[in-house]
């Protein structure tokens, strides 16, 4: 018998003795078809997550690959680590340097200079907001608008007059108390607002230091920016878009807010309270009513009805007291007189899951056109501070221009975790000095006469000691006032022309850089130019470490390393179950076929030719029920594929789907993995109880017949 007809009878005796021995050819087949099946699926929905999550990351923030020093301390982490944002990754000495080698590296289509570091940004209360209006007003001579605020200092002066009072009896720093309401006092008196006209920024900054301290509802808000080539960033990453206001000009300093991080941190606090409230009822499913949680937050809302008050102008309260009168008869003050605007403001944010989309509607046609939204606008120029690493506090002033999205990851905070701000203000932030701001100092220092002071020498030559101390001795302090003499318009020119400072490419290039992203023409060579690259950076004697986007991003990067670990692991478990029930299935099977098996042997069948045949048994069956499971499998995630995997409201699967929603694929790689896995596990399940028939003797058949 040649090898062909060999191979035909030992396949058409297999396809007999799968359809002979039903039961155990259904059980078998069930199990390679399901496991056929969940390795297709899981695989699938692996590589769409992979795929998915690398371009969230590699267009949004760290491109493909990432550029840093070789002498770093700590590991890059774009979306944070271990360090909170400040781990040291070293410094690029001059980013240009580092541009010249990258762009002779083929399929590198551009290279982006970055910095990632924390800061803080604060901003005025609602006094603070009245006081900058008042001095607009006093500019332009605005009478009318100037009575209007003395009226509203007046009630913000009466609601902070029954707090201190009401803590007389509790506090035990009682002078600093009294000293409050006497400042008080004085903001309410006929006195202060003539004083208004004699010198009005005396008595604004009153407003400003003495009272808007008062009030805790300020803004102080940590952080996490990256300073980069705002034009080259916007260029390269395609899912960037402005949402509101617009990009930073060319050439211009300047700062863009994650929208996310904005409509989150900076927004006003009832605002975001009532988003959040309304979110989840409409996106969650959740309810007031059931949700003990939902209500904790209802009731923290409702006590924050003074954050509104206190920035109505009051035309504005008169009428919004009009309206929320009509809106609600049924709100009594507890006299049972007519309610006043805070008894019907908290009233009014007291929503259940009946008013809650009227009371939405409402307080964004209503109210929020009457107060500041948000506490830092777009347009508005904001004071930003950041410890540099040599521990000191540094601060600049930078416009914001506008607030900015991911195509797809509006929802996702980790996508929202990175504000951006222009290169040349960072290195300003970060305690980096330009080359420009050196000559401006060695210019100062050289006019002023300033002397080098020897360590040892120091404190004698600052605080006297031997020498004569540079240090004025006291004068006089009575009558002092701390404002008097300052030039604070002058002041406020300075820094206005600090962050209206142009600069040009070259600047940007000529600088530091503490990370470098690139972005490839050809993304699918990413190991072979990450290799050229490194190789590039190591012959130009650049201390230089490149990694690709998974490393750079951290431990979101890992995400889908863990996932697939605990994927592979289930399997594991899963075909290890499977073994097992084929082993038993096939032993029980042999043993039903020992006059079968005995015949074959005593006809003068070889024990080669028996364990061949049970083991292309397998695979027959295992081929069939293979490709069923494979395409069952393949269907399955076609269907994903046109419905879509919602990701919910949960952060971590928004940034690994790539969006709400992912829609995977499968690929011929997923079928051949399914294929190959099932057609082993099978094979290995059936190696003993092969073995097992191959050692039945042929006397067992004569006896079987007896």
């Amino acid at each position: 018998m040649n090898s062909l007809s060999y191979w035909a009878v030992l396949f058409v005796a297999s396809v007999r003795n799968i359809f002979t021995h039903k039961l155990k050819s259904a059980v078998v087949g069930l199990l390679m078809c399901f496991g056929t099946g969940l390795v297709v699926t899981g695989t699938a929905l692996l590589d769409s997550m992979e795929d998915s999550m690398s371009k969230s990351i590699t267009s949004s923030l760290a491109g493909h690959l990432q550029v840093y020093s070789a002498e770093a301390k700590d590991e890059l982490a774009l979306f944070g680590g271990m360090m909170m944002g400040r781990e040291d990754i070293g410094r690029i000495a001059n980013f240009e340097d580092l541009e010249r080698v990258a762009e002779q590296v083929e399929n590198v289509r551009a290279i982006v200079p970055m910095g990632i570091d924390i800061a803080s940004i604060t901003g005025g209360n609602e006094t603070d907001r009245v006081a900058d209006t008042l001095r607009t007003a006093v500019a332009a001579r605005d009478q009318a608008q100037i009575d209007l605020l003395r009226l509203q200092l007046s009630l913000m002066a009466d609601a902070l007059r029954s707090e201190f009072e009401a803590k007389q009896a509790i506090t035990a720093d009682k002078e600093a108390l009294a000293a409050d309401l006497q400042n008080l006092d004085r903001l309410q008196s006929d006195a202060f607002w003539l004083s208004l006209s004699d010198d009005p920024e005396l008595a604004i900054q009153f407003i400003e230091t003495k009272i808007a301290p008062m009030s805790s509802d300020g803004l102080i808000v940590y952080l996490r920016y990256v300073g980069t080539d705002l034009d080259e960033f916007t260029k390269n990453f395609e899912r960037f878009e402005i949402v509101k206001g617009e990009a930073v000009p060319a050439g211009h300093r300047g700062f863009l807010f994650a929208e996310k991080f904005y409509e989150d941190h900076v927004k006003h606090k009832v605002a975001r309270d009532l988003d959040r409230i309304h979110r989840q009822v409409h996106e969650e499913e959740k309810t007031i009513a059931e949700d003990a949680l939902l209500r904790t937050k209802v009731g923290q809302m409702s006590r924050q009805y003074r954050r509104i008050s206190f920035q109505l102008r009051p035309d504005d309260a008169q009428n919004l007291t009009s309206e929320l009168r009509t809106m609600m008869p049924e709100v009594r003050a507890k006299d049972g007189a007519e309610p006043s605007l805070e008894v019907l403001l908290q009233a009014f944010l007291e929503v259940n899951d009946q008013n809650l989309d009227e009371r939405y509607a409402y307080f964004y046609e209503s109210i929020a056109p009457k107060i500041e939204l948000y506490k830092i606008k777009v347009g508005d120029v904001m004071t930003i501070r950041a410890y540099t690493r040599s521990g000191y506090l540094k601060a600049v002033n930078t416009k914001v221009y506008g607030t900015f999205n991911f195509r797809g990851l509006e929802r996702s905070d980790l996508a929202a975790a990175a504000n951006l701000m222009d290169i040349v203000t960072f290195r300003d932030l970060y305690g980096l000095m330009s080359e420009t701001r050196r000559e401006e100092l060695e210019q100062i220092r050289e006019e002023v006469g300033a002397a080098e002071i020897d360590r040892q020498n120091a404190e004698d030559t600052l605080f006297g000691g031997s020498g004569q101390s540079l240090v004025a001795a006291p004068e006089d302090t009575a009558g002092f006032d701390e404002f008097r003499g300052q030039d604070l318009a002058g002041i406020r020119e300075d820094l206005a022309e600090a962050y209206n400072q142009r600069f040009d490419a070259e600047t940007v290039a000529r600088g530091v850089a503490l990370n470098a992203a690139v972005v490839l023409e050809d993304p699918d060579r990413l190991d072979e130019t990450k290799a050229a690259l490194q190789a590039a950076f190591d012959r130009s004697g650049q201390p230089m470490k490149v990694v690709d986007w998974q490393t750079a991003s951290g431990i979101v990067g890992q995400f889908i390393i863990v996932i697939r670990l605990v994927l592979y692991v289930a399997i594991f478990i899963i075909f290890l179950v499977a073994l097992v029930i084929i082993n038993n299935t096939m032993v029980m099977a042999t043993m039903e076929r020992t006059t079968e098996i005995g015949t074959l042997r005593a006809m003068g069948a070889q024990r080669s030719t028996v364990m061949t045949m049970f083991l292309f048994e397998t695979v027959v069956l295992g081929l069939l029920a293979g490709v069923a499971g494979a395409l069952g499998g393949a269907l399955f995630v076609t269907w994903l594929g046109h419905v879509g995997i919602p990701a919910g409201n949960q952060d971590t699967l928004i940034f690994l789907f790539g969006g709400p929603r992912m829609y995977p694929a499968f690929g011929l790689a997923n079928l051949a993995v399914g294929l190959v896995s099932i057609l082993v596990v099978s094979l290995v399940s059936t190696l003993y109880p092969a073995r097992l028939a191959t050692r039945i003797p042929p006397v067992v058949a004569m006896q079987a017949k007896d």
